[in-house]
């Protein structure tokens, strides 16, 4: 027996070392799958609209959700369908390539009580806001391309529509469906 105290008085920090090591081994063990195993990302999901996936949604499956188109149309070999909206004079539209929808545009009407909070509380602040080149109109285009979506609205937080696509780098956002749009604002006209 004191042989055993002799060594534990010897050895005692190699073996305060041993059983630190071990119990934190057991730690590793004995914790629940669920806190090893979660992961966490603060980036939302891609956005859909009405259950439409941009990018995978068929046009059979957008006349599920949004009935029979009002107008058809193919321009550049995309064709664009628009549909029924909350607003009697503008038309939800949907844009197809390849058998899909690639862009599906919702037409948000005041009665609709949707504004700009209801992206940003789930996407949070636009990383990217373009101004319209083509017209004087106060409404901006706010894209959050690695979520699929976009939002065209005013500073006051109005909506006009809402914008469903691919998620996407903020490059082939431009190039595909920013046309007519800048990072710069217009310069006022007659200056």
């Amino acid at each position: 027996m004191r042989k055993i105290f002799m060594f534990i008085r010897k050895y005692w920090i190699l073996l305060l070392v041993v059983i630190a090591f071990i119990l934190y081994v057991a730690n590793l063990f004995i914790k629940s799958p669920t806190q090893t195993n979660k992961t966490h990302t603060n980036t939302p999901p891609s956005a859909t609209f009405k259950s439409l996936v941009p990018g995978i949604s068929t046009p059979d499956q957008v006349a599920e959700q949004l009935g029979k188109p009002v107008s058809t149309k193919t321009v550049n070999g995309e064709t664009i369908s628009q549909y029924k909206s909350t607003n009697q004079y503008r038309f939800n539209e949907v844009i197809y390539t390849n058998g899909s929808a690639q862009l599906i545009k919702e037409i948000v009407n005041s009665n609709d009580n949707i504004n700009a909070d209801y992206v940003t509380n789930v996407y949070g602040v636009a990383p990217y806001m373009f101004y319209n080149t083509l017209s004087n109109n106060h409404f901006n285009l706010y894209v959050y391309p690695q979520n699929g979506i976009a939002y065209l609205g005013h500073t006051d937080g109005t909506l006009l529509e809402i914008w469903y696509f691919q998620p996407t780098t903020i490059d082939d956002f431009v190039k595909t469906w920013a046309d007519g749009y800048s990072l710069t604002p217009p310069s006022p006209s007659g200056y």
